[in-house]
C-alpha cells in the first residue's frame, strides 16, 4: 500500500518544481505562428492540458499498476503482478533519466512486496534490494567509465551528450527486473530478480558494446569522427535493435537456464518494450521540458548536457 500511495507523490514530486515550454499556435487570413513562453505546471494544467496530458497519463498509468500489482499479490497472482511491476518499471526509466530518480522509491516498495508475497524473510528481502542496487550502480559506473574511454581515446561522444547512455541503462534495468519477477514468479525463488537483473545488464551490454565497436569502423575511419549526420543515429538504433534480441537470447538460455522458445520469446518482447518506452521518452519530455533531458550524475566530470 504505501508503494501505491507514494507513487503520485513522487510522480508530482518530480513534475511540480519543472518549468515547461507552453506553445501557442495562431493562424490569420495573411500568416501563422507560434509562440512560446516558459510555464509553471499549474499554469500548464489550467492554460493548456494537452501539452502536459502525456505526462499526467504516464503517472496515472503508473498509480493503476501500482494499485494492480497489490491487489494481485494480495490474491496469490504472481505472474500478473510480475507483468505490472516489470511495465512500472518500463515506464519510469524514461522519467528516472529525464527528471529524476525519485520513482525508483516506489519501485523497490513493489519489489519487495512481490518478494514478500513469494515467502521471502524481511532478511532476504534487504539483501536482495541491497544486491539490486548495488547492480544498477554498477552498471551506470560501467557505462560512465566507458564513455569517458570513448572519449580519451576518440574524442567527444556523437551527439555531444550522456542521455543515450543513461536511458539505454535505465531501459536495461527495467529489463532486467522484468526478467528477474518472471523467473521469481515460476520458481518460487526472490534470489532470481537479481539474477535477472544480471541477465538484462548481460543482455544489454553484449548488445551495447558489439554496435559501439562497429560504428568506430564507420564513424571514425581514420581515428577521427566524421560526421554522418542522422543516418550515424538511426544506423546505431537499428543495429541495437538487431543485436538486442540476439544478445537477450543468448543471455536468457545461458544464464538463466531457460529454453530456447522462452528465451527468445522474452527477448523479442523485452526489445520492443525497450524501444517503444525510448521514443515515448524523447516524445514526451523533449518539447515539455526548459532544460534539457539531464543524466542522472551530474556531480560527475563530463556528463552536463546542454539546454
Amino acid at each position: 500500500m504505501l508503494a501505491v500511495v507514494t507513487t503520485p507523490i513522487a510522480g508530482l514530486a518530480l513534475l511540480a518544481p519543472r518549468s515547461f515550454i507552453l506553445t501557442r499556435c495562431f493562424q490569420t487570413s495573411t500568416f501563422g505562428g507560434c509562440s512560446t513562453r516558459s510555464a509553471s505546471l499549474p499554469d500548464m494544467v489550467a492554460t493548456a492540458p494537452e501539452q502536459v496530458a502525456p505526462l499526467l497519463i504516464a503517472l496515472a498509468a503508473l498509480v493503476l499498476l501500482a494499485i494492480t500489482a497489490w491487489s494481485a499479490v494480495s490474491d496469490g497472482r504472481l505472474t500478473a503482478a510480475a507483468i505490472a511491476i516489470g511495465t512500472y518499471a518500463f515506464l519510469i526509466a524514461g522519467a528516472s533519466v529525464a527528471l529524476g530518480p525519485w520513482l525508483v522509491g516506489p519501485l523497490l516498495l513493489l519489489i519487495a512486496m512481490y518478494a514478500s508475497g513469494l515467502g521471502g524473510r524481511s532478511r532476504d528481502i534487504a539483501g536482495l534490494l541491497l544486491r539490486v542496487g548495488a547492480l544498477t550502480f554498477g552498471a551506470f559506473a560501467a557505462a560512465y567509465l566507458f564513455a569517458q574511454g570513448w572519449a580519451v581515446r576518440l574524442g567527444p561522444l556523437p551527439g555531444g551528450g550522456f542521455e543515450f547512455f543513461w536511458l539505454y541503462v535505465a531501459l536495461s534495468s527495467a529489463a532486467g527486473i522484468a526478467i528477474g519477477l518472471g523467473l521469481a514468479a515460476v520458481r518460487r525463488d526472490i534470489a532470481e530478480i537479481a539474477r535477472g537483473l544480471v541477465v538484462g545488464y548481460a543482455s544489454f551490454g553484449m548488445a551495447g558494446l558489439a554496435v559501439a565497436l562497429g560504428s568506430v569502423a564507420i564513424m571514425y575511419p581514420h581515428g577521427s569522427y566524421v560526421g554522418l549526420g542522422l543516418a550515424a543515429l538511426w544506423g546505431v538504433v537499428f543495429w541495437l535493435i538487431v543485436a538486442n534480441p540476439i544478445a537477450a537470447s543468448i543471455a536468457m538460455r545461458t544464464l538463466a537456464r531457460a529454453s530456447w522458445a522462452g528465451a527468445i520469446r522474452t527477448a523479442f518482447t523485452l526489445t520492443l518494450a525497450a524501444l517503444v518506452c525510448a521514443i515515448a521518452t524523447f516524445a514526451a519530455f523533449g518539447p515539455l521540458a526548459v532544460s534539457g533531458v539531464a543524466p542522472p550524475l551530474l556531480i560527475l566530470p563530463n556528463t552536463a548536457t546542454g539546454p
